[in-house]
């Protein structure tokens, strides 16, 4: 399972959030503008994780969708981390299926790096 990849939007396309995201993460993380953004995306996003009903699903989906966003602007260790968390909220849920997935997207994400 391998995931979306946020690519620049075509110039008559609007850019999205992640995109946006994506955009300013490969500026740094010390860029003023980049972290005011993940700050007001994180708390967007905790708060549709919150709206949804899904409970800890959604918060699993959060987070990989987090891994995989940092993975696409080269913050691989963030990904990773996240990765790791999903799965570990998988896990604990009883979600086998689930966690199965997220392993082999994290173990094929990071095998690409070693080519």
């Amino acid at each position: 399972m391998e995931g979306p990849k946020f690519t620049t939007p075509h110039p008559e396309q609007p850019e999205t959030e992640d995109q946006k995201l994506v955009r300013l993460l490969r500026l740094g993380l010390s860029n003023q503008e980049t972290s005011k953004f993940l700050i007001e995306w994180t708390i967007a996003q905790e708060r549709a994780v919150e709206a949804s009903g899904e409970g800890n699903l959604a918060q699993i989906n959060f987070n990989l969708k987090r891994a995989r966003l940092y993975f696409e602007a080269g913050y691989y260790s963030e990904a990773f981390e996240n990765f790791d968390d999903a799965y570990k909220q998988a896990w604990q849920e009883g979600l086998d299926e689930l966690c199965n997935q997220i392993k082999i997207e994290s173990e094929t994400l990071e095998a690409s790096l070693r080519r």
